[in-house]
């Protein structure tokens, strides 16, 4: 098996692929792998003060034409709004980088199971999903959890940004990397509001 393709054909498959990755670790590294392999839903939470914040507050991400999009609350699979992240953590296979960073995969699809990487769009810091070769040349890392294993990081920050697209009013999600507003990369006329990503762990996963 190819790791980069990330094409499988049952979801036990994973645990392979996560056992031999880490066949050479130490037991407490492999504990550490296999506790950041238990799938999770991403939720919203939204502190900020405004009369729409119902509109993103508590939803669930969903996956849908490449983007990473705001969908329901408590959204589950099949979805009519995208495909619904499920999502792990597992080392990025690129032997470039160094240290090797820690990705974000997501199942894309039920039949035949897909997982793609979700990545920062390096020209639009748009959050994305695709393949290897489709992520590779991008910011595909590093990933991984706040101290309370609740919330989401990229690079050890979290300055995601949900970001409203002015024709199907519909919201999508940034990252802000220059924690500058995204103003090189968003119009001021555009609706953004700053949002926090949570694990939710998918029972029985």
């Amino acid at each position: 098996m190819v790791i980069g393709l990330l094409i499988l054909t049952s979801i036990p498959t994973v645990t392979g692929v996560a056992q031999a990755i880490s066949g050479q670790k130490t037991q407490k590294e492999r504990e550490k792998d296999a506790k950041r392999m238990k799938k999770f839903h991403i939720d919203i939470s939204c502190e900020v003060q405004s009369t729409r914040i119902g509109e993103i507050h508590g939803k669930r991400l969903v996956l849908r034409d490449d983007r990473v999009w705001l969908g329901p609350h408590e959204a589950l699979n099949p979805c009519s709004e995208g495909y619904v992240a499920e999502s792990f953590y597992i080392e990025y296979p690129d032997n470039e980088r160094v240290p090797v960073e820690i990705g974000l995969v997501t199942q894309v699809r039920d039949d035949p199971p897909l997982l793609n990487w979700i990545y920062v769009d390096k020209d639009t810091m748009e959050l994305k999903y695709g393949n290897k070769s489709v992520s590779i040349a991008h910011h595909v890392g590093p990933w991984d959890w706040t101290e309370d294993e609740k919330g989401i990081t990229f690079d050890g920050k979290e300055r995601f940004t949900a970001v409203e697209d002015p024709k199907t009013h519909r919201w999508q999600i940034y990252y802000d990397m220059d924690s500058d507003g995204l103003s090189r990369y968003v119009p001021n006329s555009r609706r953004k509001m700053s949002v926090r990503l949570e694990r939710t762990l998918i029972p029985g996963v």
